[in-house]
This record gives structure tokens, sequence and C-alpha cells, in this order.
């Protein structure tokens, strides 16, 4: 299909990777052709492109079927998923990027599916998660830095305030990977 056609929101196969636009400009350069800026967004990694296209070039535009997925467990390199069928697949855990570091079983994650093939996985914006290792207040800290490092039952370090201790529940941003608040 002519890019065009193509609106925000929309999947494209594009250098043998899968993409979601996220948003579509237009600029025209003096006498020069008009063209597309496309911001893309990969659905494997969730890292973001910028790329010109002239409005009739050609772009594989794909299906993408969003469905439930439970994260199983990971092992080595493999992350492993069951799907609404009870078929199990596995991802290459450098392939999920940083969602890697938030994965657990009482998540609710899509599984992004091309041709019943697993690419990719979305998560929830926001999750609560425990917080196991925490370094101790010490008096004054907080003339020096605001925040400290904690780690959460996946493994994962995050940056929070000081009064966050081992055993609280706390909200995190998945999209950014930062802490929102201490969970009621």
């Amino acid at each position: 299909m002519k890019a065009k056609y193509f609106n925000e929101r929309d999947y494209i196969k594009f250098n043998n990777s899968y993409w979601e636009i996220i948003k579509i400009g237009h600029s025209h350069l003096g006498r020069g052709k008009a063209n597309l800026t496309f911001i893309l967004k990969n659905l494997e990694n969730g890292s973001t492109l910028t790329k010109n296209f002239n409005p009739d070039e050609e772009i594989e535009e794909i299906d993408i079927e969003k469905r439930k997925v439970e994260y199983l467990f990971r092992k080595d390199r493999e992350v492993y998923f069951l799907d609404e069928n009870n078929k199990k697949h596995r991802l290459d855990a450098q392939k999920l990027g940083n969602k890697v570091n938030f994965l657990k079983k009482d998540l609710d994650i899509k599984g992004l599916f091309v041709d019943d093939e697993l690419i990719g996985v979305e998560l929830p914006i926001k999750a609560i998660y425990e917080v196991i290792s925490a370094p101790p207040n010490v008096k004054g800290d907080s003339e020096k830095t605001n925040s400290k490092f904690v780690t959460i039952e996946t493994g994962a370090q995050i940056s929070v305030p000081l009064f966050i201790n081992v055993g609280d529940k706390i909200l995190i941003n998945l999209e950014k990977g930062e802490y929102v608040e201490r969970a009621k």
C-alpha cells in the first residue's frame, strides 16, 4: 500500500521488523517533492524511529492480532509465554528490551501476533510490584539525595524516594520504568 494511505496506529513491516505508526507528519521543502515523516515504534523491542517516505512509496501493511498471554518463565535468553489456547510461545529476551525487567505471573500482558506467531508483547502502562531489597535510611541522607535504588520482585532496580522500604508495594510506570507512587 502507498505511504499516503496510512494512518496513525496502523502497522507496517519495514527493514524486516514490525512497526506501529505513532505519528505522521507532512513536509514540503522548496520545489522538491512532498515527504511523509513517520514516527515508528518497533513492536518487538519498543524502540522508536523517525523515517521519511515518499507519499507514493509502497510499504507492506501487516495485520496484528492482540491476544492475552501469560508469562510463564525465563530460561537463559528465552522468555516463555502461554496463549489462551494453551500454546507455548517463546521470545528472545533481547527482543523484549526493557520490558523483560517487569514480567511477572499476574501481569495483564497482550501478545502481538502476526500469522499466529508471537512477535512481541504489550505491557500495561502501570503495575504494582513489591520491594524485596532496599538500603536502610540513614539520618541526614535527604541532604545528599532524595532517592535510592531498590530491587523489586522481578529483580529490576528502580529509583524511589527514601521512605520506601522492604515489603512496600509500589506503582511503576512500565513505559518509562519509573516509580509513580506507593501503592495503597
